[in-house]
């Protein structure tokens, strides 16, 4: 008796046979340059979405980690640095 998984992996497998059988007599096919420009930008657009997210994801589970106290920041920077970074400024104004 054959599994759900394995239902669904003999369906893929029929798929792409018949697909591989009709293109039998079709050749390869050239994009268009602009088409080509275009699929390049939506790709592009598509993985920094994805990066962005991944730090999104990222910085709330920092956030989350700091809350519950595995992370203390402070402890990390040292005693003798500021915490709110106004000596940075004061150093770097003209």
């Amino acid at each position: 008796m054959l599994r759900a998984w394995q239902h669904l992996s003999l369906l893929v497998l029929l798929v792409l046979a018949a697909t591989a059988w009709g293109q039998d007599g079709t050749g390869p096919k050239e994009l268009q340059p602009w088409l080509v420009g275009l699929t390049a930008v939506v790709v592009f657009l598509f993985i920094v979405f994805i990066l962005l997210l991944a730090n999104r994801l990222w910085k709330l589970r920092m956030r989350r980690l700091e809350r519950s106290g595995c992370i203390h920041r402070a402890a990390e920077k040292g005693s003798g640095d500021e915490s709110d970074g106004e000596g940075q400024r004061r150093a770097t104004q003209l």
